[in-house]
């Protein structure tokens, strides 16, 4: 098995340091290693213009901090037995990671939505959500409610991979199959039925609607039974058909479930499906659980 390469950006706070047992959990069970990155932003372009000798002393300063915090956040976590590796860039925060995770083939990313003041001042969520909507890698993104959470051991037992019938949100079936696997997980499939699908029923006979709306949730159940037979010899597969809006139920069943990992398309390809995907996305990285993303091959022609 090919190692992967994991990279956690850091911005010395502990909330952002929150990512990293994650990223040790994928680790050691996917085979990989881990690249601790933070982003050095060095002396303000002013003082580097009016006395250029002071600023390169603050930038190296500076750099000679943060390799330090590396090497200590590092050592915490070497006795899970991955392999850890920290480097310090300098940059925009943003860009420069996202070139990062260009040039290494990075095979995932994983990061906290928030830092904190002071240290993390260039973070505060904007820096986080910048790279985790435009970078191309598989992002595992720990949101504020599992930051706010108390520290705790760190497992995937259940997964779930919601899905709304297209080839898009089966995009991370690959995923989330493999993840459930390698963890010994359920895999959870669902998808939700929203009232904005069945618009088209508020003309017809009552009694007529009702029926229709039970045909369209029993196609689905035959959908999600289909695809959960695809990978029945690979992780324990359940699946669920729910009703409403698609983030609140979801939300929702990642909470009464007990879920670890959600695992989904990160948006679609243009127009309202775009829209539609990337904003259910962006919802569930508000849950109880952190959020696995994949970005769907765009398609050409």
């Amino acid at each position: 098995m090919t190692e992967q390469l994991i990279v956690v950006p850091l911005d010395g706070s502990e909330l952002s340091e929150r990512a990293i047992p994650y990223a040790t959990l994928f680790a050691k069970t996917l085979g990989g290693r881990l690249l601790l990155v933070t982003v050095w932003e060095g002396a303000e372009e002013a003082l580097i213009r009016a006395l250029p000798g002071s600023a390169s002393d603050l930038f190296k300063e500076g750099e000679r901090y943060y390799e330090k915090y590396l090497a200590g956040v590092a050592k915490k976590y070497l006795k899970d037995g991955v392999k850890i590796d920290a480097e310090v860039l300098a940059g925009q925060p943003a860009d420069t990671i996202l070139k990062l995770l260009e040039e290494r083939h990075v095979d995932l990313l994983a990061i906290a939505t928030h830092g904190r003041s002071g240290l993390g001042r260039w973070w505060s969520g904007s820096v986080a959500g910048e790279i985790t909507h435009r970078a191309h890698v598989p992002r595992l993104v720990v949101g504020p409610k599992v930051l706010a959470q108390p520290a705790k051991a760190i497992k995937v037992d259940a997964v779930l991979v919601p899905l709304d019938g297209s080839g898009l949100a089966e995009s991370a079936l690959e995923h989330g199959v493999r993840i459930a696997k390698a963890f010994g997980a359920a895999l959870h499939l669902v998808q939700v039925v929203s009232p904005a699908s069945q618009t088209f029923l508020f003309d017809v006979p009552s009694t007529t609607s009702v029926d229709i709306a039970g045909q369209i949730e029993e196609g689905v159940r035959e959908y999600l039974h289909s695809v959960g037979k695809r990978f029945a010899d690979q992780a324990k597969v359940m699946s669920c058909v729910l009703r409403g809006p698609p983030a609140d139920e979801l939300t929702d069943y990642v909470e009464a479930h007990g879920i670890d990992l959600v695992v989904m398309a990160s948006h679609g390809h243009g127009g309202l499906l775009r829209v539609a995907l990337g904003s259910v996305a962006d919802r569930m990285t508000q849950s109880d659980a952190p959020v696995y993303l994949v970005r769907p091959v765009e398609q050409t022609g």
